[in-house]
């Protein structure tokens, strides 16, 4: 609650500010990121490692603003709001995005070492056709669903904050703008990417049609 003493960021404000800031580089920078490397540039023979190093940077991330936004709901003498009268959606949200990270972390691991024969793809979305371990699929899906997660703790929170900061304010309208706005750009980047596929899959399942391989000759599986 507003702070009696007047406008000002105490020890709780100020490490829930700490908490946003990590949570916001997490959900608007490295989650994404790793998401849209994965998405534009799995051809290049650095995207993996990129992706590998964005992801343990999110976790990284996720640590930090998770353990910064239970000292501060502790330093108030309010437990931890996970369970009780005073159970909170925002910290019931975050814990969940700490678990189901983690979660997503393994799985990544597992993805990677499966490996399926390579397989000729045709038509539009090779990435969903094409003939690879499950684990491979599900690591991408629940990816973009932990993705999600990330968006909805940076709305929950401002919404929090808005309600609860002890020092009365209010999150700069700016802020909630800049939210949205990379929010959307980062929407679009990632719907434009599956155009993307969609198109070069059938120009080149045209072109393979038109060209095909010697493989797809004498029926010999490529390697």
């Amino acid at each position: 609650m507003p702070d009696a003493k007047g406008p000002g960021f105490d020890y709780h404000d100020t490490l829930i500010i700490a908490h946003a800031v990590f949570a916001s580089m997490a959900a608007l920078i490295t989650a994404p990121a790793a998401i849209l490397v994965a998405r534009y540039f799995r051809s290049r023979p650095w995207w993996f490692k990129a992706h590998v190093i964005l992801q343990i940077v999110t976790v990284a991330f996720t640590i930090i603003f998770f353990t910064m936004s239970t000292v501060a709901v502790a330093s108030g003498g309010h437990g931890t709001q996970f369970v009780g009268p005073k159970k909170d959606p925002h910290h019931d949200l975050g814990l969940s995005i700490a678990i189901l990270l983690w979660v997503e972390a393994i799985f990544g691991v597992a993805a990677h070492y499966t490996h399926t024969a390579h397989s000729i793809t045709r038509g539009a979305f090779p990435t969903i056709k094409a003939k690879k371990s499950p684990l491979r699929h599900l690591h991408a899906w629940y990816g973009i669903f932990v993705a999600g997660l990330l968006y909805a703790g940076i709305k929950t929170g401002i919404d929090e904050w808005n309600m609860v900061a002890d020092s009365g304010t209010l999150v700069p309208r700016g802020i909630e703008i800049a939210f949205w706005v990379i929010f959307a750009l980062e929407i679009a980047a990632y719907v434009i990417g599956w155009f993307l596929e969609a198109f070069r899959g059938e120009r080149n399942s045209r072109i393979i049609s038109d060209h095909p391989t010697d493989e797809e000759k004498d029926g010999t599986p490529s390697i």
